[in-house]
């Protein structure tokens, strides 16, 4: 949080890229009958058959009332019956937005990935006008590859790009240009500022404060008497639309890069070429992060888009493209014997991260 008046970064412009209601779009793609349908996708905590939490529902399922956060009992007493109950799956999850971030790195050198449905993109030297047509591209190109829609904010920095996101959901695209920021802000209560929980809401709320025209109206002094310098601060220039906290890569957990077959397979020499093609572009972003990892997975896409992986832990962390295609065949051919359906997308993966420092060992595989 910062502890200083801010003033706005000059000459940047910034979009927060925001997939709709993700988990559950992922499965009305995988399941095409479930569209039109409300969707729950579910977090089970396995003690009872309906212990647990809704993590996504679609625009159907929340029209009932079915929203994340939720217990899954009530969510089921909601219910119509037509309602459709889902274990997450993760893992299609992931592997889903891996690629939607790839494209999205295409747009900007800069490029923030907020959550696994969220990132946030700077772009220099353009106009709003380009910035908008950047933006619909970057939706239909979502959605020919993946079929996926997204809401896109733009705005002059990273608090006004997320606020304008959620305007005109789902698959909305909104821009609030910087002399248009005073106009947009004081139409919201305090609760819409992003970082504003209800816990925040609420003692604004006992202090009179329930618009943004009245937040901006209160001293820097009683913000901070009450809910402390920092966070008066955040509050006095947020209300405002005061932000300069740079978009930044956030330190990775992983690496990698998936990509469609041209016909679905599962020739081994195929597979293996086409995972090999990956390495290059997987193992440049490790190095120029100046990383090492000592996990390696390959991903499989089956032909009914569900996920498999198979994973193997190094004994020393690497950076070696050469290590990666010393046990690419290997996980490969683990793969292979496992599942027999036909593949319809690969991917490998690093993770198991570690800074590099200094010079690395010779690897033994375990």
């Amino acid at each position: 949080m910062c502890t200083h008046l801010l003033t706005d970064v000059e000459d940047r412009i910034v979009l927060l890229i925001d997939l709709d209601y993700f988990y559950a779009q992922c499965e009305e793609i995988r399941h095409p009958e479930f569209r039109g349908r409300p969707v729950a996708v579910c977090i089970y905590s396995g003690r009872t058959e309906n212990s647990g939490a809704v993590s996504t529902a679609n625009y159907e399922a929340r029209r009932i009332g079915i929203r994340s956060g939720i217990p899954i009992i009530a969510a089921r007493r909601m219910a119509t019956q037509d309602t459709v109950f889902l274990k997450a799956d993760l893992d299609y999850y992931d592997a889903v937005s891996m690629r939607v971030m790839s494209l999205l790195r295409m747009f900007s050198q800069k490029m923030e990935q907020a959550s696994v449905d969220e990132a946030y993109l700077e772009l220099r030297g353009k106009s709003y006008e380009e910035a908008e047509e950047i933006a619909r591209q970057i939706k239909e190109l979502i959605r020919k590859s993946e079929g996926l829609t997204c809401s896109i904010g733009i705005g002059k920095n990273k608090l006004i790009a997320k606020m304008a996101s959620g305007v005109n959901k789902p698959d909305g695209l909104t821009v609030v240009r910087p002399e248009e920021v005073d106009t947009f802000l004081l139409s919201k209560k305090p609760g819409d500022l992003y970082g504003v929980g209800k816990v925040t809401e609420s003692k604004l709320s006992e202090m009179g404060i329930e618009t943004i025209a009245q937040l901006r109206d209160a001293p820097l002094s009683r913000l901070q008497s009450v809910f402390g310098s920092s966070m008066g601060l955040w509050l006095y220039n947020a209300s405002r639309g005061i932000d300069d906290s740079p978009v930044e890569e956030r330190k990775r957990e992983q690496y990698g890069r998936i990509v469609t077959l041209k016909e679905n397979t599962r020739d081994r020499d195929t597979l293996i070429q086409e995972a090999s093609r990956l390495v290059p572009e997987v193992i440049s972003m490790v190095q120029e992060d100046r990383q090492q990892f000592r996990t390696l997975s390959f991903i499989g896409i089956l032909e009914d888009l569900s996920i498999r992986t198979k994973n193997r832990t190094l004994n020393e962390p690497t950076d070696n493209a050469q290590d990666v295609y010393a046990v690419l065949p290997q996980l490969i051919d683990s793969f292979l014997s496992e599942h027999t359906a036909l593949i319809r997308r690969i991917g490998i993966k690093v993770s198991n991260l570690s800074e590099k420092k200094g010079q690395k060992k010779l690897l033994d595989f375990s």
